[in-house]
Parts: C-alpha cells; structure tokens; sequence
C-alpha cells in the first residue's frame, strides 16, 4: 500500500492515499460520507493544482469502488462509524471510530473495521467488556460511551 501523504504545508487534512481496493464481484467496501468527502476533496484539489498527478487517478479509482455507509449508531450499540471510548485494565481511556479500511489512520483514532480491535468492539454495548489481544498481550476493555458524535 503507498502511504503517501497529501498536504505537506497543511497538516489538519491528511489523507491517506493507498492503491484501489481489489474487490470481489459483489462484494462492498464500505466509508463513511466524511471519509467519502476528504477523498473526494482532495482528488478536486489535486486536480486543480497539479493535474498530472498520478495520485488523483488512484483516488478516483478508490472513489469509484466505495459505498458511502452513513453512521447507525442505535441503543448505544457500537456498529459501522460509531465513536467508541473504552477503558483499559489500568485505567487508561482511549476513543476511536469504527471506519472503512480505506479511510482508517490510528493516529487519529480511526480504526479500520476489519481490524482485530473492531471486531471485538462491534456489536458490543456500553458497559460490555471484551478481551483484546494486542502486541503487548491479552487485555480486557471496558466499553465507556458509544455514541455518534466524536468525544
């Protein structure tokens, strides 16, 4: 995957630029329409500033292939786009957002939903704990605020 990033004066609206997902026939790849619209905002101003960046071409490409899945965050069940804020053994909270593969930076707490900590978050309510294996080893997690709104 090319990591290249995109705004080198700028860095409040970086975006991730990786090569187009390689789907199955009917299968879907799912954004979030914040996702959809970074992507989409940064190919029109690529286009406008240096046209012949072959950049542009691959997020297109990207675009072309994605379904835009709006957040359904109900009854405080963590689903697709939902800010989840867990709690860890030793006290210490984080907060991420359950994303599409194609939009996910950890950095800012956007985490893929193919991702092992996903997985185990999804479907889960507020007040759930779930065992997480992590590189540093096994941790359980409480699930503090499920919500659709960052925290």
């Amino acid at each position: 995957m090319s990591k290249a990033f995109t705004k080198e004066d700028d860095t409040s609206d970086v975006v991730v630029i990786r090569d187009p997902p390689q789907l199955a026939p009917g299968e879907k790849r799912y954004i979030t329409p914040e996702g959809y619209r970074a992507i989409e905002s940064l190919a029109a101003r690529l286009a406008k500033e240096r046209p012949d960046d072959p950049r542009i071409k691959l997020l297109r490409a990207t675009l072309a292939v994605l379904t835009v899945l709006p957040p359904s965050v109900q009854e405080k069940r963590v689903s697709f786009g939902a800010w989840v804020t867990v709690e860890d053994e030793e006290g210490m909270v984080k907060s991420y957002r359950i994303v599409g593969p194609d939009e996910a930076d950890a950095k800012a707490g956007l985490i893929s939903m193919e991702s092992p900590l996903a997985r185990a978050l999804m479907r889960k309510e507020e007040g759930d704990s779930v065992t997480f294996k992590r590189p540093l080893g096994t941790t359980e997690l409480s699930i503090v605020r499920v919500s659709a709104d960052p925290p």
